[in-house]
């Protein structure tokens, strides 16, 4: 019987727009995927959220990497956190799970710089549990370190949990771990596979 939720922030409790932001820009093609490449869909970013790297770092890298795209790249950075935004449903779905009775905690990979900036921002996290975030354990997802972290904290079962993630790989991780876990597409989705577990929302 599931008894915890777990979910991760971004794109699942709320959306990380980036992709959207650099589309509002009118950049070309070729301009847009230079400045993924350099930002989001980098090696280093991965480290920026693990905490091993500060943000003037990350920026200097991103820059360094693709030159070409360099005042682009500092104008995706000062605009970063306008990229992140709670999802209408969030804290009335963690609200709705605490009064069944659920544990809920947070499990997401972020920086320190992005979490600090941003966690009184969301309604949602007035009403989780708990959870872990990147930066402070210096593990990322899908690493098992970081669900560790969280079932040792907070003395859980993972197999009366249930994980929710949009990236695949960080679920096929959950699962490995003894985890029940749902890759997040779309809010009616994810309801309806909760609900095939046993879960009441």
């Amino acid at each position: 019987m599931i008894n915890t939720v777990v979910f991760d922030i971004g794109n699942v409790l709320a959306h990380f727009g980036w992709k959207d932001y650099l589309i509002s820009r009118n950049y070309d093609e070729d301009t847009l995927k230079k400045i993924s490449k350099a930002t989001v869909q980098s090696d280093f970013w991965l480290e920026w959220d693990r905490g091993a790297k500060e943000s003037t770092e990350l920026i200097e890298l991103s820059c360094t990497s693709e030159p070409s795209v360099e005042k682009e790249i500092r104008d995706f950075f000062e605009n970063f956190h306008s990229m992140i935004v709670e999802y209408d449903y969030a804290a009335e779905l963690v609200k709705q799970l605490r009064n069944n009775d659920y544990k809920v905690y947070i499990l997401s990979n972020y920086s320190k710089v992005g979490y600090e900036k941003q966690k009184d921002n969301f309604e949602f996290m007035k009403h989780i549990d708990g959870g872990i975030v990147s930066y402070k354990i210096k593990h990322v997802k899908p690493e098992p370190a970081i669900y560790h972290a969280l079932v040792e904290k907070y003395q859980f079962n993972p197999s009366e949990a249930v994980f929710l993630d949009d990236l695949q790989v960080n679920v096929d991780a959950a699962k490995e771990l003894g985890f029940n876990a749902i890759r997040f597409e779309s809010y009616d989705q994810a309801m309806e596979e909760l609900r095939g577990l046993g879960v009441r929302i």
